[in-house]
């Protein structure tokens, strides 16, 4: 495999919600994964039960989940609401061997508990996800949709080793948590580089994907960045923008402008 790239591959690839493009063919999809994987791209989010359900299904058809770091989030497939991208649940004890079923797996490299102020709650979520790591179920935990008042807050024996947060050029107090979770020696991982698919198509410059992503992924406050991709040329386009580096003066300013 190729040197592991700082990029990861957004669930959002693998539904037709929250994008400007059509939906990958279960094809395209197959052939997306393996190229990123291929390309040393290791880590792929799931947020929405979907993503994990399609996910699941490319898994099996390519034979390649140990080559891979799922990781997945706590939304879930509600009576009544299974064609919806519905809300966050807290965590149950029944939750983790759902979404294993729906991923097709024994395991979930990273298990994300998306934030909320409900201390007790959170706490209890962060027991279950504990018990879950010793059961070999989960690797590791993330905390996600992260502020710095949920990191102050968290209590000394927490499990978490991963913080997640959109970061982009319209979430830029983001960086403040960043720079708290790693004084705490947690790995940061920005969400939503592009804001969304359609801002790309609002900015109409053909060089907006490429500075978005740079001016994320290039600082080093940032571990790993997320990335949706439905067209398997996207992964080595995205790559190659990730290599390319700082932004130039004009870059910068080109970016200040679409701020």
């Amino acid at each position: 495999m190729s040197k592991l790239s700082k990029l990861g591959l957004g669930g959002h690839s693998f539904i037709e919600e929250l994008g400007n493009d059509p939906l990958a063919s279960f094809e395209e999809q197959c052939a997306i994964v393996s190229e990123c994987l291929d390309n040393g791209i290791q880590l792929i989010d799931t947020t929405y039960y979907q993503e994990r359900v399609s996910l699941g299904n490319v898994m099996r058809a390519l034979g390649r989940r140990n080559e891979a770091e799922i990781m997945a989030w706590n939304f879930f497939n509600l009576p009544g609401q299974s064609n919806k991208l519905v809300g966050f649940s807290c965590y149950e004890p029944h939750h983790i061997d759902v979404m294993l079923s729906e991923l097709q797996t024994d395991r979930i490299d990273v298990l994300v508990i998306h934030t909320h102020d409900d201390e007790r709650k959170l706490r209890q979520e962060m027991e279950l996800a504990k018990r879950w790591v010793e059961q070999g179920k989960v690797g590791t935990v993330g905390l996600g949709m992260v502020e710095p008042s949920h990191l102050n807050s968290l209590p000394a024996d927490h499990p978490v080793t991963h913080i997640l947060a959109p970061y982009n050029i319209a979430h830029q107090r983001t960086k403040e948590t960043f720079v708290i979770a790693k004084e705490m020696g947690l790995t940061t991982v920005a969400l939503s580089p592009f804001v969304r698919g359609w801002k790309l198509d609002e900015i109409e410059s053909e060089l907006a994907a490429d500075l978005l992503l740079r001016w994320v992924s290039e600082q080093q406050l940032i571990d790993r960045v997320i990335v949706s991709m439905r067209k398997t040329e996207w992964v080595h386009s995205n790559l190659q923008a990730a290599r390319r580096g700082a932004l130039t003066e004009e870059e910068n300013r080109l970016i200040k402008e679409w701020m």
